[in-house]
Formats: C-alpha cells, sequence, structure tokens
C-alpha cells in the first residue's frame, strides 16, 4: 500500500486500486485505516474461498467490525469493573471518615 498526500488530499492503495481521500484529517492515520482494510481484504482473498473483490470488501468489512464490537464491549465490562470498585472504595473512605468524627 502506498500513500501520498496533495492539498489536503490523501491517496490511498487498498487491494490494487487507488482512493483519493479528500479533506480527512491526519494523513498517516488515514494511511494506517487504510492499510488495515488493505491487510485484511488481501488476508481474506489469500484465504482461497472468495474470489469476488465486492465479497473479500464485505468479509474484510464485518471481521474489523466485529473486531471493533468486541474490543467496545470489553472496554464496557471493563469501565464497569472499575466504576464499581472505585465506588467500592469511596464508600470504604466515607465510613472510615466517619468513624474518626
Amino acid at each position: 500500500m502506498t500513500t501520498s498526500s496533495v492539498d489536503n488530499k490523501v491517496v490511498v492503495r487498498i487491494y490494487d486500486e487507488d482512493y483519493p481521500i479528500t479533506g480527512a484529517g491526519d494523513p498517516k492515520h488515514i494511511s494506517k485505516i487504510a492499510n488495515l482494510v488493505d491487510s485484511r481484504m488481501k488476508e481474506i482473498a489469500d484465504g482461497g474461498r472468495v474470489k469476488s473483490r465486492d465479497k473479500v470488501a464485505i468479509l474484510a468489512a464485518l471481521s474489523i467490525a466485529s473486531e471493533l464490537v468486541e474490543s467496545r464491549d470489553a472496554l464496557d465490562e471493563t469501565g464497569g469493573s472499575v466504576d464499581n470498585r472505585v465506588s467500592g472504595i469511596i464508600t470504604q473512605l466515607e465510613e472510615a471518615l466517619a468513624d474518626q468524627s
């Protein structure tokens, strides 16, 4: 995958095709995302089961979306347990302070 940036325009190469992205943010971030998509599409195509460009793209999107959802779910679970621990610590501190009064 190659990229170039000209006048707030980034051209990324995904699955042997160039895609100009105009008005995007940081070119390095866009390149990183494009590289992920390119890699996932090639990985799926190299698996040999699917050859249609559209189907490869859809399977890549589903794979990346699955990772995103799993990461969000893990963060939600972690956030909840952190919140519970913080609440517990605050309760213990309040009780300890009340005992000292």
